[in-house]
């Protein structure tokens, strides 16, 4: 047997704290709700029977690097989904997310990103990744979707809110 092919690699984990049950958590999750809580986010759906995250579905989005296509790899409602993304740098991205219940209707929100470098371009990408971007990255997200679910809560938002 030949020996096995071992492409730079980085793996990061966080587990984030919502406000919110994982069944409320969980369609925020999906390209198309993400618009509503994630400022700046945009995509463009490639396929998708319903329209929303499903397993198999295939969308894209644009930055200054150029386009990255996703693929959803897992769906679990309220428990667990799954991305595999190819991007423009080099790299192509696993990103494993799980739910779980808190006490008090929280959600733990364990997010697992492994990142491989595919090509030559890739490696100088993951070596120039630093800890403090990631925890950035993680915190924004999490503050964005706790912002989210507070709006909904407050007196100003309409009773026909998605989680309510």
């Amino acid at each position: 047997m030949d020996q096995a092919t071992l492409a730079p690699r980085l793996i990061r984990t966080f587990v984030q704290r919502i406000a919110a049950t994982p069944e409320q958590v969980f369609p925020l999750l999906c390209p198309e709700m993400e618009k509503r809580w994630l400022s700046g986010w945009d995509y463009r759906m490639i396929y998708s029977r319903t329209g929303v995250a499903e397993r198999g579905a295939v969308f894209e989005t644009s930055s200054a690097n150029g386009k990255t296509v996703w693929v959803v790899t897992e769906y679990d409602p309220a428990r667990r989904i799954g991305f595999v993304r190819w991007q423009p740098d080099g790299l192509v991205v696993q990103l494993e997310i799980s739910l779980g219940q808190h006490h008090n209707h929280e959600t733990a929100v364990s997010i697992s990103y492994t990142y491989t470098a595919i090509d030559e371009r890739g490696a100088p990408v993951l070596s120039a990744m630093d800890d403090k971007g990631w925890l950035e990255t993680m915190a924004h997200w999490e503050g964005s979707m706790n912002a989210w679910f507070a709006k909904q809560d407050s007196p100003q938002s309409s009773s026909s809110s998605p989680h309510r």
